[in-house]
């Protein structure tokens, strides 16, 4: 029996086979798949940090242009218009923002200028071109103000987004003005300008016109 153990010990098996159960330095089998499961960490890790770098967790989500123009500051506005060579018109309120320039309409009724008899002139609240004169407002009923000319080549007309209506816009800077209506019989020019108030200012009889902006 002696004889028995002294040939195994010395035929190597019994070592290796304990080398293999206490985990020895000497077992290579394993070496490769250790390397490669501590590469793929390191590159896990460095994708890791690419995307929290890229993406950081305060990223705030975007606004539509849209809204977001209209809650832009006169400040802000005002310097938007003046980069890249255009000009700088008249800061807009957000009222002014909405019919102006996403071609909104204000309330009907009596207020701003639907009543309004003065002798003067009105004027683009965006730009100050010269649209209409107050020799040719009447009043309508319709809760707007009415004119039935406008000053030569002040006015632009386009086929309004509905494929009905024929919308009119300030020649120089686009602003949404209103509608124009032909055919109601209401004066003898036969025309109706429909035209926001919050659109226009006012300019008394001889009080000086402000300067176009182009």
């Amino acid at each position: 029996m002696r004889c028995c153990l002294c040939a195994i010990a010395r035929s190597g098996f019994l070592v290796t086979a304990l080398a293999a159960l206490i985990g020895c330095d000497d077992v290579k089998d394993d070496a490769p798949f250790a390397d490669a499961v501590d590469g793929a960490v390191v590159r896990e890790t460095a994708v890791v940090r690419e995307t929290e770098e890229a993406a950081p967790e305060s990223a705030s989500p975007e606004i539509p242009l849209d809204q977001l123009e209209i809650n832009m500051s006169d400040e802000t506005k005002t310097a938007a218009k003046s980069s890249g060579g255009k000009p700088a018109y008249n800061p807009l309120n957000e009222k002014e923002a909405y019919v102006i320039l996403h071609k909104g309409t204000e309330r009907a009724g009596p207020g701003g200028y639907t009543m309004t008899k003065d002798p003067g002139t009105y004027i683009c609240r965006q730009c100050n071109q010269p649209l209409f004169r107050s020799d040719d407002k009447f009043e309508s009923h319709c809760g707007w103000p009415s004119f039935d000319d406008e000053i030569d080549g002040a006015v632009d007309r386009h086929l309004d987004a509905d494929g009905r209506r024929i919308e009119i816009v300030c020649s120089n800077c686009q602003g949404h003005l209103g509608h124009v209506f032909e055919g109601e019989r209401m004066t003898d020019k036969n025309v109706r300008h429909c035209v926001n108030s919050i659109s226009m200012k006012f300019v008394p009889k001889g009080d000086d016109l402000p300067p176009t902006i182009r």
